[in-house]
């Protein structure tokens, strides 16, 4: 007798999509049963630009807006960006203090048009941003060219809560607390927590742990980001994004600034692994896109081409290394605007006078407040000084007797709750409705 044919629901095949895509994490035995997937096969949206431009048929890119998600060597892709504007007279994105724009909050279009300097004009959005692309686009130049960059989620979350110093904060080893904490629970400071990427992509809270969401944002995400880089395969991401914005191999030259020094890395157990793999669920689908789609690019690129144009792009660090002659040292040995906040990070410094070198080894905060400075001294020559405030000092009171990191960090999210406060209060009205 013949069987009847199989008819596969929407829903099933949905499913089994969401099976292929995540199977390569582990994640899909916790999360399978409750979620749909939005499509029945991968794609990629695969550029024209990634085989056919070269320098001689593009010109200079100098308008970009670049997600910078945490603990992803996003650090290294904002120096790039840092330098090359601040070398080509380019304007920044840049709050009136500190090194977020809204913090916990979502992007506004507003935290950039009320910074006074936004009337000089606006060429690249590097900051840490909850990211809302509409939002972004509404104060970026029309040809803007978008990116961003992930990592393997389980190595981020274990640098994440490092960096962090989340040991402290919880008083649990990353074991025990990947063991015995929900998924869903509260974020450090409004910030930080699990699936990091996908709530740096603009994830809320009522959306985080919804792979269906999740899923059609990471479809958004690939039509709105014109490179996503992976920070495994930072040489060929480096040789992508010169290609993409049409930069010499020399503009994307980088140290592994923000790095943690050896003695502070953990090795995770294979039980934590494994709950991470199924709690990270949402920031896997994302990489497990973007990393797929990464070596499509590289093939399209040309994996020979790709391998002689590496050889070239590590030729040319290290003559630059050895032009400048950096000294990598541990936090607690250096001084000045080499040093970086966290004591678990190596800093670089030259002694070179080399505007390259000495660009290049300058950690964020104090670069933020070169290119800050340079955009206030600008807008106050052809605006007059009024509305510019330096909002830097605040007192820290009892908390100067806490750790350095944690000073750091604390005066960081003040000063970001001291310029933003009002601003703040309207954001959150009009998103409670939707977050809850």
């Amino acid at each position: 007798m013949m069987k009847a044919p199989v008819n596969l629901s929407r829903v099933t095949i949905k499913k089994i999509s969401l099976f292929l895509i995540l199977i390569g994490s582990g994640s899909y035995l916790h999360f399978i049963g409750g979620f749909t997937y939005s499509r029945t096969k991968l794609s990629y949206n695969l550029p024209g630009w990634i085989k056919d431009q070269t320098q001689e048929t593009c010109s200079a890119v100098t308008n970009i807006a670049f997600l910078k998600t945490h603990k992803c060597a996003s650090s290294a892709i904002q120096n790039i960006l840092f330098r090359y504007g601040l070398n080509h007279d380019l304007l920044f994105a840049i709050p009136e203090t500190g090194s977020y724009f809204g913090g916990k909050i979502p992007f506004r279009d507003f935290m950039v048009r009320s910074t006074p300097w936004f009337k000089l004009g606006l060429n690249i959005f590097a900051m840490h941003t909850k990211w809302d692309q509409n939002q972004v686009k509404n104060v970026m130049p029309k040809d803007s060219v978008y990116i961003t960059i992930v990592r393997e989620p389980t190595a981020l979350y274990e640098s994440l809560y490092a960096f962090k110093e989340m040991e402290k904060v919880y008083n649990q080893t990353l074991d025990e607390h990947v063991a015995s904490s929900d998924v869903n629970g509260e974020r450090l400071w409004g910030l930080t927590g699990y699936n990091q990427m996908t709530w740096d992509f603009g994830a809320l809270k009522s959306e985080i742990n919804n792979l269906t969401f999740v899923q059609e944002m990471v479809e958004k995400a690939d039509k709105d980001f014109d490179l996503v880089m992976v920070a495994e395969r930072m040489e060929e991401s480096l040789i992508l994004l010169s290609r993409l914005l049409c930069w010499n191999i020399t503009d994307v030259l980088v140290l592994k600034v923000n790095a943690r020094m050896s003695n502070f890395k953990k090795e995770v157990n294979e039980k934590t692994k494994g709950l991470l793999r199924r709690k990270l669920a949402p920031d896997y689908l994302i990489y497990n896109f973007f990393s797929q789609k990464f070596d499509k690019l590289v093939e399209r690129y040309g994996r020979k081409r790709m391998a002689e144009d590496v050889s070239k792009l590590r030729k040319a660090t290290e003559n630059l290394m050895a032009e400048c002659g950096f000294e990598q040292r541990a936090s607690q040995n250096m001084t000045g605007r080499n040093k970086p906040w966290s004591p678990q990070v190596s800093g670089y410094r030259s002694e070179s006078e080399s505007t390259v070198c000495q660009q290049m080894s300058l950690t964020e905060l104090p670069f933020i407040d070169i290119l800050r400075n340079k955009q206030k001294s600008l807008y106050i020559k052809r605006f007059g000084s009024k509305g510019v405030i330096d909002r830097n000092a605040l007192p820290m009171g009892a908390m100067a007797l806490r750790g350095s990191a944690y000073q750091a960090e604390r005066k960081k999210l003040l000063q970001e709750s001291f310029v933003h406060k009002a601003q703040e209060k309207i954001v959150k009205e009009n998103i409670t409705q939707r977050d809850n």
